[in-house]
């Protein structure tokens, strides 16, 4: 389980540009279930998603992996944490353009100990049920928004994750492929993964298990 206590984050605080992003978060995320924030742009989904992601640090409060207060360990062990149990799918993707879409796949692999070709199989199983497996070999620059969509969630799923934080994974793709999108949510759920969607898509909101509500910050 995930437990969110008391999270609050503040940009420049105590400056006259101070801008409160979150506010007093409380939320507790169940092992083995969907979890989807939701609200207007702007209200701070992005911002607490990255924080029980590990990826930013709040002002005050805590987050607590299965029992462990994590915000207390370095950075080092938050950086091999995300690595090994965490998969990230970002909202505006974060491709390196410089490398074809496989390569994009297996770099993360890169900085574990594993041989990154040892996860070929699984990188053209993805490839080839999200319906870009001839895509594989073409340069970021050469795929359609959706195309890259599609990329950046393969990439968050190589390593087969415990957690996996999706900030609103299908925003570029067309119908069809969320509908793929959604099933394969759904199996990383029926296979015991924890999966934390940012979401305007109401079929996504239909199939989480807790939906959350966000506005100017706070949990309604």
């Amino acid at each position: 389980m995930i437990e969110v206590r008391n999270i609050t984050k503040i940009y420049n605080k105590g400056k006259p540009n101070e801008i409160v992003a979150i506010r007093e978060i409380n939320m507790k995320i169940e092992d083995g279930s969907i979890v989807a924030i939701t609200g207007p742009s702007g209200c701070g989904k992005t911002t607490l998603l990255s924080i029980i992601g590990l990826i930013l640090t709040p002002t005050y409060g805590e987050i607590i992996y299965d029992g462990e207060s994590v915000l207390k360990f370095s950075d080092n062990w938050k950086t091999n944490f995300r690595r090994s149990k965490i998969g990230f799918i970002f909202q505006h993707i974060n491709l390196l353009p410089q490398y074809t879409a496989i390569e994009n796949i297996l770099l993360p692999l890169y900085s574990m100990n594993v041989n990154p070709s040892q996860y070929m199989e699984r990188a053209i199983e993805l490839l080839s049920r999200l319906r870009i497996l001839e895509r594989a070999k073409y340069r970021v620059e050469q795929l359609s928004g959706g195309e890259q969509q599609r990329v950046a969630f393969i990439r968050a799923l190589i390593k087969d994750p415990d957690y996996i934080f999706a900030d609103e994974p299908t925003v570029f793709v067309d119908e069809e492929t969320s509908r793929i999108i959604h099933g394969l949510i759904q199996e990383l759920r029926d296979r015991g993964k924890t999966i934390v969607i940012s979401t305007h898509d109401s079929e996504l909101l239909k199939i989480a298990d807790k939906v959350y509500k966000m506005a100017s910050g706070r949990l309604l």
